[in-house]
């Protein structure tokens, strides 16, 4: 948060209930030199002031106001941790004011620490129900804990060479090939050693690198006199050739602060011109600064407290009318400004605002924001870039390459090298699948030309069949939940519900699909297939034709089953017309029991053949049983799927079949009753 204030001044606006008044006798010499440095928001000063003058001060109520403001100092001086503690203490010295409530929600969101923040919200919201900036900070950390979750495709990289113990911030392209950077930096080695009372560091200056021929960005450079003065320099802005500045300057004369403002240098050869304040119709008094400037520069927005904005700092903007002068300021309107602060914009090549914000809901501090314009030129809502881009810490100036992959980013999140930091981005590429094998969950042999069917919750539809191997694969889209219903002839089908794509951006996803035989269908297709291919049995005898049915049984079972009484009535029909035909009917088994009992139930399935034949009318004396049992498996006369021409449905053959199906099959051929004509 320290380059907030560096840059150009901040209007703080805290309504206490303690009135000032009251206690103005009270107050010690300490007390109101704190309370000086305070409201010209020397917060680093302030803080050791505030901090003697407590120790002097016995009064109960001025004791909570010391340390809230000092909570305050803490707070807009960068050091958020030390902030949460004081204003912790303010809560229990019973400071009057809620805003400590909301205050202490705040800095307890910027450690991630959201739910005891959510805690202290509600506390806020129920005392100033009429404030949304209460509901903001819930909403905001509800949010932050789904987005930590699951982060975008971007990856941060933190840049060592670049960044120092100190704050280093606001980078900015120098050309068009990114190949140049300028930002600023409190780093040590600038133009003066003098603190700046705001923050405790040393007044910031603008910096330049460059890549090197490896690649690398080479170790920054201090810019000289005129860009750099003795005064704080603040966020900067180029044209793509990189031969003009429009640069944020904090003016400094004799010790004392003249306000900051946006200021143009133009470059010939190396040599940077003395910048000329940009001629914007604004009050000489009125500080403005960050600018963005678009690809032809006819554009310019900047942030600034004027008047008539929506509170805090606003993003307003200019449009070029001669030469050096640029129109009347216009708000960019309640969809991107708030009435807490929006700075550090960033025009991008296809028209896209880039800006930070801590009054939109967001992870903590800054966080950073996307618009665009809509039909009518206005800005719509703003999309929060979420995590990675964003976190707990303060996250800013973001600058995008054209392609929109990659860039650059300020944060003085957790693992940075020394308050703000530099970080490059980058999107990386997406290479989700999702890949598995169908099999058999009885035999587990795989499943070729199975359909494969992937649907996503983004609407997505895709289909596909397992190749030779029983294998499938489909690309995925990062974030999006599917489920995969795998599906074949012969088998119930089977959906892998919310196969969930997590976080990771080069991964397989394993989704091996086990699908169960549909025993109802099997029985049917055996049925099917049996009646197409050996249905009739056509036998002549002294040229009569005898067309028999096949019978077959179930398992260890004589009944005549009705799906073959057709077949049985056609043959009670031509012996009935025939009657001097005798014909011989055989039973047969399977090989499943012993010889003994399967002689006996194949004489009892001849038998059944017989009975229902006289049953119809045909003569005792035409009809002869015989019992074969398992001593005379069928022959196949036709191919069925493995089973092929020539086949001896032998308990051997049967054993070295694969697949269960088939066995079954070979198994239910040997259940059955055979006819032959004996004689005329």
């Amino acid at each position: 948060m320290k380059r907030i204030l560096r840059l150009f001044t901040l209007i703080m606006c805290l309504t206490f209930f303690v009135n000032d008044d009251i206690y103005s006798q009270k107050k010690s010499r300490k007390l109101i030199k704190a309370d000086e440095a305070f409201n010209i928001e020397e917060y680093y000063k302030a803080a050791e002031l505030y901090k003697k003058a407590y120790q002097k001060t016995e009064n109960r109520a001025l004791k909570a106001e010391i340390i809230f403001k000092q909570a305050e100092c803490y707070r807009l001086s960068g050091d958020i941790k030390r902030s949460q503690s004081y204003y912790k203490r303010a809560i229990k010295a019973k400071y009057p004011d809620v805003i400590v409530y909301l205050r202490y929600g705040d800095v307890l969101r910027m450690q991630e620490d959201y739910e005891e923040a959510k805690e202290q919200y509600k506390k806020y919201i129920k005392l100033n129900p009429s404030d949304v900036n209460g509901e903001i900070g819930l909403k905001s950390c509800d949010f932050a804990l789904k987005w930590k979750d699951t982060p975008t495709q971007y990856k941060i990289m933190l840049m060592p060479l670049v960044n120092s113990r100190n704050s280093d911030y606001s980078p900015t392209f120098g050309n068009g090939e990114y190949t140049e950077m300028y930002f600023t930096s409190s780093r040590q080695g600038g133009m003066t050693d003098d603190l700046d009372e705001r923050t405790g560091e040393q007044f910031s200056d603008v910096y330049f690198t460059k890549v090197d021929k490896k690649g690398n960005w080479s170790r920054p450079i201090f810019l000289p006199e005129p860009i750099n003065t003795k005064g704080n320099e603040g966020s900067v802005a180029l044209n793509k050739r990189g031969t003009v500045m429009y640069l944020t300057q904090c003016k400094v004369e004799k010790k004392k602060e003249l306000g900051c403002g946006i200021y143009v240098s133009k470059r010939k050869g190396k040599v940077w011109s003395e910048p000329q304040k940009l001629q914007i119709k604004v009050d000489e008094k009125t500080t403005i600064g960050h600018p963005a400037i678009n690809s032809d520069e006819s554009i310019l927005i900047f942030s600034s407290d004027l008047e008539g904005g929506y509170g805090g700092k606003d993003l307003w903007i200019v449009t070029k009318e001669k030469r050096n002068t640029w129109s009347k300021p216009i708000n960019l309107g309640p969809m991107v400004n708030t009435p807490g602060d929006e700075m550090f914009p960033f025009l991008h090549e296809d028209g896209s605002l880039y800006f930070s914000s801590n009054g939109h809901v967001g992870m903590g501090g800054l966080d950073i924001y996307k618009t665009s314009q809509n039909e009518n030129g206005a800005y719509k809502l703003p999309i929060n870039l979420k995590s990675p881009v964003n976190s707990a810490a303060d996250d800013f100036s973001m600058v995008v390459e054209s392609n929109g992959e990659r860039g650059y980013l300020t944060s003085n999140r957790k693992g940075g090298k020394g308050g703000d930091d530099i970080y490059q981005f980058e999107l990386l590429p997406i290479k989700l699948s999702v890949q598995g094998v169908v099999t058999d969950s009885e035999s587990g042999s795989i499943l070729t030309n199975s359909s494969i069917e992937l649907k996503g919750n983004d609407s997505s539809n895709k289909k596909s069949n397992t190749d030779n191997t029983g294998s499938y694969s489909f690309k995925l889209e990062p974030l999006t939940s599917y489920q995969i219903t795998a599906s074949r002839e012969g088998y119930i089908s089977k959906t892998i519900k919310e196969t969930t794509v997590g976080i990771d951006y080069d991964k397989v996803f394993i989704a091996d699909i086990s699908l169960e035989p549909d025993t109802v269908y099997q029985k049917q297709k055996i049925k099917e297939e049996l009646e197409k291919e050996l249905v009739t049995k056509v036998e002549t005898f002294d040229g009569t034709l005898f067309i028999f049915p096949r019978v077959q049984f179930e398992f260890a079972k004589w009944s005549i089953k009705e799906e073959y009484m057709s077949g049985l009535d056609d043959l009670a029909s031509m012996l009935i017309k025939n009657p001097d035909i005798v014909i011989e009917i055989t039973g047969h088994t399977d090989n499943v029991g012993n010889e003994g009992q399967n002689k006996r139930l194949a004489k009892k399935r001849a038998k059944s053949c017989a009975n229902y034949l006289k049953k119809k009318g045909v003569s005792k004396k035409q009809l002869k049983t015989l019992s074969k049992g398992e001593s005379e498996p069928l022959v196949l006369d036709i191919n069925l799927g493995a089973l092929q021409i020539g086949d001896v449905l032998s308990e051997d053959f049967i054993n070295k079949i694969l697949g269960q199906e088939e066995r079954a099959r070979a198994n239910q051929l040997n259940r059955r009753a055979s006819f032959k004509v004996l004689e005329k």
